[in-house]
This record gives C-alpha cells, sequence and structure tokens, in this order.
C-alpha cells in the first residue's frame, strides 16, 4: 500500500512527515542538551572508575584566564570528594585522591583568595593527622609541615629555627624524596628572606647531606647547590669571589671595580623580573656612575644569539660574565653554581671595601642602599637644559 501525503508519494520505508518533524525536534534538543553540559559538573551516579576519568579529563585542560584556572581545580576538588563519599575505596585509589585534592587545595590558595580553601585543606590535614595508616599520616606531616613553612612569613627568629627543628625531626622518620626537598626548599627561602643568613645556611646544607645521601640521582646532581646557597647565605658583610670570562672572552679583571659600588647581577635574556629591572639599574647606573657605581652581570642565557639580542637591542654597556663553554652556559655557569643560584633576578651588592651588603639590591632596595652609601645622585646629563628649554616656553 503506498500512502499519499500532500501530494506526494511516500516510500513505505519513509516515516510520516509529522514523525520526521518529531524525530528532527528531538535530535535537536538532544544536540543542544549535549551541548549544554558542563564539562566541569561532577557526573550524578558516577562509578569510582568514572569518576576518576572525569577527573583525569579535568586535568587536561589547559587554562588560559585565572577563572578558568579556579573552575579546573574546583572540578577536581569536587571529583576527589565524590569519589570519597562512594564508599569503600581501594588504599592505593585513596592515597592518589587525597594527594590529587591536597594540590588542587594548595593552587586554589593562590588563585582564589576569596575563598578560604586553606581552611578546608586543614580539615583535610588534620583528618590524615589522625588516620591510624601509616602512609597516610606520614602525608598529614608532611602537608601540615608544609602549610607551617607558608605561614613563616614575617616571624620572629625562633619561630624560624622551631619549624627548621620540626624538618629536621620529620625528615629522620621517612624517607627524604622530592616532596621533602620542595619543603625544606621554600623554608630556607623563606628565612634567608627574612634575613637570617646562618639560619638559612644551616637549612640548606641540611638539605644537601640528606640529597647527597638519596637513591635519586638528580638530587644527588643538585646537592651541591645547595652548599653553594649557604656559601651565598653567609656573604652578607664578607667578600664575594667573581671570577670567570667575560661574553667578549676576556678573564674578569676583578680588580678594577675596587673601591667601587658593584651591583652583581645574575640574569637572563628569558627572565621577566630581570628584564623588569634593568631600567632601573640602567638609571642608577647614569646618576650614580661617576660617584663609583657599577654594574657587572653573570648571564644565565644558554644561547649566546639570546644574550647578543637583548644586550645589543637594549644597549647594556657593563660586562656580563657568560662562558663560551656549552657545560658553562644557563645555571651552569660557573658563579652560578657556586653561590647555589635557583632563582633570577639575584642581585648582589658589594660596597667600596669588596664586602657584600645585600643579597636583594633590585628596585626601591637597590635605590636605598645607593643613597645611604654614594649619598644624593647627580642630576641625569641635559635635564637642567630640558628644564631651562620648559621655562622659556613658559615666558
Amino acid at each position: 500500500m503506498i500512502a499519499i501525503v500532500l501530494g506526494t508519494v511516500a516510500s513505505p520505508f519513509t516515516p510520516p512527515v509529522a514523525a520526521q518533524d518529531e524525530k528532527s525536534a528531538a535530535e535537536k534538543d538532544e544536540s543542544e542538551e549535549k551541548k549544554e553540559v558542563d564539562p566541569f559538573a561532577v557526573p550524578d551516579d558516577a562509578s569510582v572508575d568514572e569518576l576518576l576519568e572525569f577527573i583525569k579529563r579535568v586535568k587536561r585542560n589547559r587554562p588560559r584566564s585565572l577563572k578558568d584556572a579556579i573552575q579546573i581545580q574546583s572540578a577536581i576538588v569536587a571529583g576527589t570528594e565524590a569519589v570519597r563519599e562512594t564508599g569503600d575505596l581501594d588504599e592505593d585509589v585513596e592515597l592518589e585522591i587525597v594527594k590529587t585534592e591536597i594540590s588542587a587545595f594548595g593552587l586554589l590558595a593562590n588563585y582564589d583568595r576569596r575563598y578560604d580553601w586553606t581552611e578546608r585543606s586543614k580539615a583535610l590535614i588534620e583528618s590524615l593527622l589522625n588516620d591510624s595508616r601509616p602512609e597516610f599520616q606520614a602525608i598529614g606531616k608532611l602537608q601540615n609541615l608544609s602549610q607551617k613553612v607558608s605561614s613563616l612569613r614575617g616571624k620572629p627568629a625562633d619561630a624560624m629555627a622551631g619549624v627548621f627543628n620540626d624538618f629536621q625531626e620529620l625528615a629522620k622518620s621517612m624517607p627524604f624524596d622530592r616532596t621533602m626537598y620542595g619543603i625544606g626548599s621554600n623554608l630556607a627561602r623563606t628565612i634567608g628572606y627574612a634575613e637570617e643568613p646562618e639560619l638559612g645556611a644551616s637549612v640548606y646544607e641540611f638539605l644537601a647531606e640528606k640529597m647527597s645521601a638519596s637513591e635519586d640521582e638528580e638530587m644527588v646532581k643538585r646537592a651541591d647547590r645547595m652548599v653553594g646557597a649557604a656559601r651565598r647565605m653567609r656573604l652578607p658583610g664578607n667578600p664575594i669571589e667573581s671570577v670567570g670570562y667575560t661574553a667578549e672572552g676576556e678573564p674578569l679583571d676583578w680588580d678594577a671595580y675596587r673601591g667601587k659600588v658593584v651591583l652583581v647581577d645574575f640574569w637572563a635574556s628569558w627572565c621577566g623580573p630581570c628584564r623588569a629591572e634593568i631600567p632601573n639599574m640602567k638609571r642608577n647606573l647614569e646618576v650614580y656612575g661617576d660617584k663609583g657605581f657599577a654594574i657587572l652581570g653573570v648571564n644565565l642565557d644558554t644561547k649566546r644569539e639570546a644574550y647578543e639580542k637583548y644586550v645589543n637591542g637594549n644597549d647594556l654597556s657593563w660586562k656580563n660574565l657568560m662562558s663560551d663553554k656549552p657545560e658553562e652556559m644557563g645555571w651552569n655557569n660557573p658563579m652560578s653554581t657556586y653561590y647555589g643560584i635557583s632563582g633570577i633576578p639575584t642581585a648582589i651588592l658589594v660596597d667600596q671595601k669588596g664586602n657584600v651588603v645585600s643579597l636583594r639590591a633590585r628596585g626601591k632596595e637597590l635605590d636605598r642602599l645607593l643613597l645611604e652609601m654614594l649619598g644624593e645622585p647627580d642630576e641625569p646629563e641635559g635635564e637642567d637644559s630640558e628644564e631651562t628649554e620648559a621655562e622659556d616656553e613658559d615666558k
């Protein structure tokens, strides 16, 4: 039987027009529904495996803004909480979930100041400390110590020494892995910023000792840098050893800098904060150069072309130490390894007697120190004439 619809012949295999319209509408609704699915929403009634897959999928997202970063980490926290709520879990899965959640909390505490993620993280850590399983207790102890280190800024020296003691005790009770190294490194930097050089040096020396005995080859390789960092911590009040070859291939004549205030600046062309400080350095060199201020750069670029392009393009007039040996370029610059440089810019100011007066001579701190050591700066060349011209125009 052939059905006639609106004057046309329809195949027996062709649904009526009304049915086609309904199907099309249903497909459209389904398509719209798929578009509206929130990729960061935890799926309802999902199994543990499905939730773990959801977390992995969310982790693969690359944030393009702070809002994206907050959304991603918030979804990861929600996913880990959903996994825990499912009930009995394999211990390995539970350990991984705890580590994932703690990592997300740490990032959120930095990203989103409006919400107190730290309090939720503390609650999780407290539950881990009270857990009867040693593996979970260990994670709790590590994270508890990490939060103590994070809250040390502005605290007195005895509080810092107390946290260092806690760190040493914990290091005796568990393997010294990269997590322990990270906590210790943060502790050393915090103490260094607080201008407690001897205590900071002691932390670096302890790290060097533990790293040298590690089974992790990369940790063993970095142990000497910790010794160098301890050496750097003890520089204030003492001479700095400046040796090497300039980018032009000449041996450094450190004696030529005697009697001057010298800024020894560890930097690289790829370093944004380093580039941001260059105008301040050039300005101070212009107004204090005749009063005895000089700059010596220690360049950590891995490619000479990048160094030369930046120096020539920005008219840097001071000498820079840079080896012509590939194995001594970048972070492996001999002065960088000798003083354990692990972050740049590092700006060390040396007085007229050759002794270090500051390990952080940047920005306003450099301005303050130069004013204190060299007096009022000279007016930049041409400034008076410009003012005179402006006055003539006003007349």
